[in-house]
């Protein structure tokens, strides 16, 4: 199959047709997103997913989690938080993994496609209850805002992978 200039092997259109209904559904899970209750149960497959590679890369990485909470509640400020983990050992060496972790979500799915839809695959039931487990990843493999910001505690690394990219990128003449 040939996209544009990207051309695809037959497993590779295959996993991107198997993410489609989750997909799909993902954008449903987005449109009820107002009712925080529905939202939450809905995603909750996602809330867990997403607050465990937290909790996994931050001890792997030292940050040393303590708890975890996967109840959804309302923020002071009127926010939705879906789950949380807090960790006492948050540093500038650790904080861009323990906080962007979620984003192991999306390879992750892929890799569950791939699974599913590598070999001569056919629609069964049980297909039915993995897009309704990976619908939600779409959604919950992105880093929250909270993420984002805790994650600007590795700014050297940023700092370094920037200096990185614009050596290797713009060599000096």
């Amino acid at each position: 199959m040939v996209i544009g200039s990207v051309t695809l092997s037959a497993d590779q259109a295959a996993t991107l047709a198997y993410l489609g209904p989750p997909a799909v559904g993902a954008l449903f899970l987005r449109a009820i997103s107002g009712r925080f209750a529905t939202f939450a149960l809905a995603t909750l497959v996602g809330t867990i997913v997403h607050e465990t590679l937290h909790l996994v890369l931050g001890a792997m990485t030292g940050a040393r989690p303590v708890s975890m909470n996967l109840f959804p509640r309302k923020s002071p400020d009127g926010r939705m938080v879906m789950g949380s983990v807090t960790f006492e050992n948050l540093r500038w060496y650790n904080a861009a993994p323990a906080c962007l972790a979620p984003l192991i979500g999306f390879p992750l799915m892929v890799w569950i496609a791939w699974l599913r839809a590598h070999e001569d695959w056919h629609f069964q039931l049980i297909d039915l209850a993995i897009w309704g487990a990976l619908a939600p990843q779409f959604i919950s493999s992105w880093p929250s805002s909270t993420d984002l910001r805790l994650s600007l505690i590795s700014w050297p690394i940023y700092l370094a992978a920037g200096i990185g990219a614009w050596v290797t990128w713009f060599p000096y003449p």
